[in-house]
């Protein structure tokens, strides 16, 4: 799966995003405290010197070190985007519902498969998938190959409540990079893809 596809099938958390005025923080307001802005460090005790201009924390790039604390800040933000949109549905979903739909949809149709790739614990993933069922979106049945295995399927309610949740992520992650120029894109994308796995497999190794 590409990053943009793991998009719409994201953490669950819906963490609410950290300050992101960091840039512009301003620290005591005594002689030779020290004030950050865009261009880096100046004394706001020194004599002469010229009062730094307000930073717009939202145009300032990050820096190597703040990589990791921006990727924390936007996943809260676009999960908690996500949340809204799946709840604001026809037939309402949350994350986790909506990316068993998807698995499911894409042939993982077990409770196995569907905890290896949540990696959840089975009774956590069963009380989901069980509300779907009692919801009409799931059926339970049997494996053709075994008997002693749960074979899961969407219901004709469960994929019309897949499709609308698609199309509403792909709406909202198309606008996402709506204004960025063809050649942006081009650029950052090989950087992208290979930060998701690296991220990926540092995270499945824990």
């Amino acid at each position: 799966m590409t990053p943009a596809g793991a998009s719409r099938a994201s953490s669950s958390a819906d963490a609410d995003a950290p300050q992101e005025d960091r840039g512009g923080t301003v620290k005591g307001s005594g002689k030779g405290d020290t004030r950050r802005s865009g261009d880096g460090i100046t004394d706001a005790g020194t004599a002469g010197a010229v009062a730094a201009e307000p930073v717009d924390a939202d145009a300032v790039a990050p820096t190597p070190d703040d990589i990791g604390e921006v990727l924390l800040a936007l996943g809260g933000r676009l999960t908690r985007l996500q949340t809204e949109l799946l709840a604001g549905l026809g037939q309402p979903l949350t994350i986790r519902q909506y990316r068993i739909l998807s698995r499911v949809n894409n042939g993982h149709t077990s409770l196995t498969a569907l905890c290896k790739l949540a990696h959840r614990n089975p009774s956590t993933v069963s009380q989901s998938v069980d509300k779907l069922v009692q919801q009409g979106l799931l059926t339970r049945g049997v494996s053709h190959t075994s008997r002693r295995t749960m074979r899961l399927a969407l219901t004709d309610t469960g994929l019309a409540a897949l499709e609308a949740g698609d199309q509403a992520l792909g709406k909202f992650t198309a606008e996402l990079t709506a204004r960025l120029p063809e050649e942006t894109r081009d650029l950052i994308r090989p950087a992208l893809y290979q930060l998701y796995a690296e991220i990926q497999g540092h995270l499945d190794s824990r």
